[in-house]
């Protein structure tokens, strides 16, 4: 499959232009709070991934279709829930921010030759489909909120003329993103992207943390112990220290490189306190027995460090 055209979208642009991975993802990032400022509009966002993944949003293609419809579902269930009842995490703006991320991370892909229109379609569609009937709570039984989701936005694929092939690799791609992974479910690019794609925004490192906050309060509401957990420095490398070996595409945009500079972030914090070995599991213990402010601005200082 040759390289494919451009698709006119800023962070892209940026990605395979002069300002490289480092430009792109603090684009990327901007346009995630920025929007974060406004209603979520997972339609629209479904909308610009699919011009910026496959060169255009034009909807006479079944998957297109598709991907629009099940944006629009998203919208309407989280409008459901009474005011101040959507998810704290799993709500709009992440479903928003998810598919905006695979509309970027699979242009980079038909950019680079690993995937054509059909495959960003999919891309897209899967990644609009994978919390859309998410209702804030944990489950005990693993995987029933994806399941959930692959089953009724298999329904609208079929309603929009996709084909059965075409449903069940949109199936496969939701079922991967089930937490926590199971390398077996994710057994090509499709999948892997829409792993990547769910977990851009926790990687960034300033959204990333302010998500994680999000997530405390979904769980402390869901009734959950220690909700706090999640949202310390040392579940911030663990999370970090876990993300797998990036695809073509994340390193085009600059996930990895962003990976590494919040790690060795830690790391540099553990040296400044003479703590020896200087590991970021160690650079995060001892920031998380800090008072806060401190612990932030001793971590900004060496995030800014050379």
């Amino acid at each position: 499959m040759g390289a494919q055209p451009e698709t006119n979208d800023a962070v892209l642009d940026l990605a395979f232009g002069a300002a490289g991975p480092a430009g792109a993802l603090l684009r990327a990032e901007a346009c995630m709070i920025g929007r974060r400022n406004g209603p979520a509009d997972v339609p629209g966002a479904v909308r610009r991934a699919l011009a910026a993944a496959g060169g255009s949003a034009e909807l006479t293609r079944p998957m297109a279709r598709a991907a629009l419809a099940i944006g629009e579902a998203v919208e309407r269930h989280g409008a459901a829930f009474p005011p101040g009842a959507e998810p704290a995490y799993h709500d709009r703006h992440h479903q928003a921010e998810a598919v905006l991320a695979m509309g970027w991370l699979a242009g980079a892909a038909r950019r680079i030759g690993l995937l054509d229109t059909a495959g960003t379609d999919l891309a897209v569609a899967a990644m609009a489909a994978h919390d859309l009937l998410h209702d804030g709570k944990v489950h005990a039984e693993r995987g029933v909120l994806e399941r959930r989701s692959a089953d009724a936005a298999a329904g609208m694929a079929a309603a929009a003329g996709v084909d059965a092939g075409a449903i069940a690799a949109l199936r496969r791609i939701v079922l991967a993103t089930t937490w926590p992974w199971e390398e077996a479910e994710a057994p090509d690019l499709l999948c892997r992207l829409a792993r990547e794609a769910d977990l851009f925004g926790s990687a960034l490192p300033v959204l990333g943390p302010r998500l994680s906050r999000m997530l405390a309060a979904e769980i402390a509401r869901a009734g959950q112990p220690a909700p706090d957990d999640v949202a310390t420095h040392a579940a911030r490398v663990a999370l970090l220290g876990i993300l797998p070996p990036p695809t073509a595409p994340a390193r085009a945009l600059g996930l990895d490189a962003a990976r590494d500079a919040q790690l060795a972030a830690y790391a540099r914090a553990a040296d400044s306190l003479a703590i020896s070995p200087p590991t970021p599991e160690a650079g995060a213990a001892a920031l998380d027995a800090m008072a806060p402010a401190d612990a932030e601005a001793l971590l900004a200082r060496q995030e800014r460090a050379p």
